[in-house]
């Protein structure tokens, strides 16, 4: 079983250390879906607010080979749709919301398509349904050749990595996957896994039959993103027939991170008309 947190209230109640089947009230509930190189946690202060202010219940989830999860050989779409759906079923979530950043909102696109039944509205973060192309090797080679034998804190880890990712603040992000156990460093992501399924992680996959997805479907989008832009908005009309648009001006992909109270402001406006 993947990892979860669940926030009622403004307050974590359940953490992926104590995790249980759990019996929800009768609020609407939201689940969450990070992005590549992320977790659960990075979506902690959203969930905390989106469940104060407008009484969600909200699930974050640490997806495959990600986080707290253990590491699993295979990673693809499907194998990550499938963990989701034995997720719904050990929560006996019969219907839900989700919103998902990146490879999560790629997931969550698929989940939409292929189990609509299970799912109420739609909210993608930055992300088409469209393949892109695979720029991620040289990150992820960076990652895998960091020898932790010669890091003794982060500040180390930046200095190493800062060689071939010039971007600090990507740097500290990646970063914030490397865990101190028992003086030992390890990664929390499984890179060998990721790096073997990057190809399947950047395409989006082809469908025998397509069936729209007919609920409302919202995508958020940050102004000076290289992942959504007016050229690509159409591609959504193929699988999606409600579908909307809010671009956060001032923001790129990080969106969430870069403009949270705007990011919010529309989410909730979504989920609560």
């Amino acid at each position: 079983m993947i990892k979860y947190n669940i926030f009622e209230n403004g307050n974590l109640i359940l953490d992926d250390k104590n995790q249980k089947s759990y019996n929800f009230k009768k609020t609407e509930t939201l689940f969450i879906f990070h992005g590549l190189y992320g977790r659960a946690r990075n979506w902690q202060s959203i969930a905390k607010e989106l469940s104060n202010n407008y009484l969600f219940t909200i699930i974050t989830v640490d997806l495959r080979n990600h986080g707290e999860n253990k590491f699993e050989e295979h990673h693809s779409y499907s194998l990550m749709a499938k963990d989701i759906i034995e997720l719904f079923q050990f929560l006996n979530i019969k219907r839900t919301n989700i919103l998902g950043h990146s490879m999560g909102g790629k997931l969550a696109m698929i989940l939409s398509i292929k189990h609509p039944q299970c799912i109420n509205k739609l909210i993608i973060a930055d992300i088409a349904p469209i393949s892109y192309e695979n720029n991620e090797t040289k990150i992820i080679d960076a990652l895998i050749n960091l020898d932790l034998n010669l890091i003794k804190t982060r500040n180390d880890a930046d200095n190493f990595l800062s060689i071939e990712i010039l971007d600090k603040s990507l740097r500290l992000f990646l970063l914030q996957n490397l865990k101190f156990t028992d003086n030992n460093l390890r990664w929390t992501i499984n890179l060998k896994a990721i790096k073997n399924s990057l190809n399947n992680l950047k395409a989006f996959p082809e469908f025998n039959k397509i069936k729209k997805f007919n609920n409302k479907t919202l995508c958020v989008y940050g102004a000076n993103s290289n992942y959504v832009n007016e050229n690509n908005l159409s591609d959504f009309n193929i699988f999606f027939t409600d579908m909307s648009f809010k671009k956060i001006e001032g923001a790129g992909h990080w969106l969430h991170a870069e403009k949270p109270k705007e990011f919010i402001y529309i989410i909730t406006q979504f989920l609560n008309n």
